[in-house]
């Protein structure tokens, strides 16, 4: 350790850990607009019933959980897994 005029110690910088991101964790566009084609891509919806798309970054809101987004006047209204009906799957016999 280094010391100073006073003769104190003086601790050495810490180095930063290089974080690499894996591979998975990366996000990448398989068209130029892969929300208009394939649907927003969502995280979990936290407890005002709002949530972020992932890959375009638009902020979404639920109407049935709340009327407006209480931070975004753009925001796009997209209905929650508890809101949106059922998909019936089709059975063949």
């Amino acid at each position: 350790m280094q010391q100073n005029l006073w003769g104190e110690k003086i601790p050495r910088p810490r180095r930063k850990k290089e974080i690499i991101p894996l591979t998975s964790a990366i996000p990448y566009a398989i068209t130029d607009n892969d929300c208009a084609y394939f649907g927003h891509t969502l995280r979990e919806w936290d407890l005002a019933g709002c949530n972020i798309c992932t890959d375009c970054s638009v902020k979404i809101f639920c109407p049935r959980c709340i009327t407006h987004h209480p931070q975004d006047e753009t925001a796009i209204p997209i209905l929650c897994e508890r809101h949106e009906e059922p998909q019936e799957s089709q059975v063949s016999a």
